[in-house]
């Protein structure tokens, strides 16, 4: 039974962190378009609102539980993150499309990819489009994406 806990505990890290993580980069994408200030920023979110509020929750409650009690709040507070930005499809479409939209430029396909999933929305690369017979070794084909096409409905 503890091996379960320590899994679930480490998938529910790495998953809910990765989201979050994620969502978070997206929201500071919104003031810069600099992927390492929206790296180091997302990660001191990341890391540090899951460690604030184990901090308040231990000091509330006066339990101990050590490293194995904070993991679990950590993997909690990532996964709900997660859960509410994933969501609030409203409000998180936009941020992650335009997330996606810079790995797609960056040349990033695999992680574009699983922001766009995150968005709702499935991307068309140039490559990937059925050109026309008389097109074939065009430009388009050779030019970076520019972001998919959105073909989420609700």
């Amino acid at each position: 039974m503890t091996r379960i806990m320590r899994i679930t505990r480490v998938v529910g890290i790495l998953l809910g962190g990765s989201v979050t993580l994620v969502g978070a980069m997206s929201l500071v994408g919104l003031v810069t378009d600099s992927f390492w200030v929206r790296l180091v920023v997302a990660l001191v979110l990341v890391v540090g609102f899951p460690a604030f509020v184990s901090d308040r929750f231990f000091k509330r409650t006066k339990m101990t539980g050590g490293a194995a009690m904070v993991a679990d709040v950590f993997a909690i507070v990532l996964l709900g993150v997660a859960l509410v930005l994933v969501t609030v499809d409203f409000v998180s479409r936009p941020l992650l499309v335009r997330e996606g939209d810079r790995y797609a430029r960056s040349g990033s396909r695999a992680m574009a990819r699983v922001v766009y999933f995150l968005g709702g929305v499935s991307p068309v690369f140039p490559e990937e489009k059925e050109s026309p017979a008389g097109s074939v070794g065009s430009a388009a084909a050779s030019a970076p994406s520019a972001g998919p096409s959105a073909s989420a409905g609700n």
